[in-house]
């Protein structure tokens, strides 16, 4: 994570300005920013390894990830914008929560299934008289 979080400042030699971010929420800059598929598959992967670092995966450890994925996001863009190798929107963080709520769907479902199959399992391996 930390040679990501650094590749961006590192492409200009960490020579950086004082981001000029662009925060109007308008649906226009929402609509360009909805195009950078990328992101919403990178910050989904990012948000399932994250919650995938609990020991369980509970509200609280989806709540930290999304915070987390969010937090990254808005990373990215003050470090776009500083470097000047990109467009620092804050719209463009909607990619990114986008790919973590599509993650995080992923990972209820998965483990949903999971349990539910598991305990299915134990209630096939009990007798007809112990039910």
């Amino acid at each position: 994570m930390l040679v990501a979080v650094l590749r961006i400042p590192a492409r200009v030699g960490f020579r950086l300005v004082a981001p000029v971010c662009d925060t109007r929420l308008t649906l226009a800059n929402a609509g360009i920013s909805m195009t950078k598929m990328p992101h919403i598959a990178l910050f989904a992967i990012f948000f399932a390894l994250t919650a995938l670092q609990f020991e369980h995966l509970n509200q609280r450890a989806l709540r930290w990830s999304l915070l987390a994925t969010v937090a990254l996001g808005v990373l990215v863009e003050l470090e776009e914008g500083a470097s000047r190798t990109g467009n620092c929107r804050l719209t463009d963080v909607l990619p990114d929560i986008t790919g973590a709520l599509i993650a995080g769907a992923a990972v209820l479902g998965v483990t949903t299934m999971r349990d539910w199959r598991g305990r299915r399992a134990n209630g096939a391996r009990q007798l007809p008289n112990e039910r």
